[in-house]
């Protein structure tokens, strides 16, 4: 039996014995994502339109869109970032955390290509503008690569980078001391815990080049702070910041 008879032959034992939704458990009929079923799909919160220009942050107010303006919110204004923008496609709650707990956490590797196709409407054209840019996404800890077996923002990254047509420099910044998680810790603990975390691998890779860093998850933003500021030291063209999801309460 050829290659393309298995895949339709695996295609179809799944159309008829498929596996249960990873957010309700439930059945997945007609499941388009790969993961979730129609419902827990419907349950999504995307990105808003009504964000800030340079961070995404929502805003406390609507404005049309159409008009062509932006806004920045107050914390931009007063502490501008080390970045030029940051986008991100989803709400980390509900079913997509879900997803991101056995993604990240259960070993569900499997669960990288649905969790990026859910962000690909809002990111792959902001990624696409620009095409000349290389993507650099958080290194992982060396022994929690080795006891995971893949590094979760680099699996995103290369997915997404590869729908917008962009290369993924692995390697290209890597944690130079170990961390501990940054689960549970308050803002205080987190930026104490990355600090002086990284370091540029090869800063001739970065130097005059668009450099768009690739974070899964965006939290208290600790992490995607400290890596900006140890990316700009290689003197980019320019930076930009791109998440698959943002804490709500962020």
């Amino acid at each position: 039996m050829n290659l393309s008879r298995l895949v339709r032959s695996a295609s179809s034992l799944a159309a008829l014995f498929p596996s249960p939704c990873v957010s309700c458990g439930g059945a997945r009929p007609g499941v388009t994502n790969g993961a979730l079923c129609r419902k827990c799909q419907s349950q999504i919160e995307f990105c808003p339109k009504n964000i800030c220009c340079v961070c995404g942050a929502p805003l406390e107010f609507d404005y049309e869109i159409e008009t062509g303006e932006t806004y920045k919110c107050g914390e931009c204004i007063a502490r501008p970032p080390r970045y030029e923008e940051l986008r991100f496609a989803m709400v980390y709650s509900g079913p997509v955390r879900e997803l991101f707990h056995a993604f990240k956490f259960q070993s569900q590797r499997r669960l990288a290509a649905p969790l990026a196709a859910l962000g690909q409407g809002a990111l792959a054209p902001w990624l696409r503008e620009w095409p000349d840019a290389v993507i650099i996404p958080t290194p992982l800890a060396m022994r929690k690569l080795y006891t995971r077996g893949y590094n979760p923002s680099y699996l995103l990254a290369k997915i997404l980078a590869d729908m917008a047509g962009l290369k993924v420099a692995e390697g290209a910044l890597r944690r130079i001391r170990p961390t501990t998680p940054q689960f549970g810790l308050n803002s205080a603990q987190r930026v104490k815990n990355v600090k002086g975390a990284f370091e540029v691998h090869s800063p001739k890779s970065i130097r005059g080049r668009r450099v768009i860093f690739f974070d899964d998850i965006l939290t208290t933003g600790a992490t995607i702070r400290e890596c900006c500021k140890t990316i700009k030291k290689a003197k980019p063209k320019a930076l930009r910041v791109a998440t698959l999801c943002r804490v709500a309460d962020v």
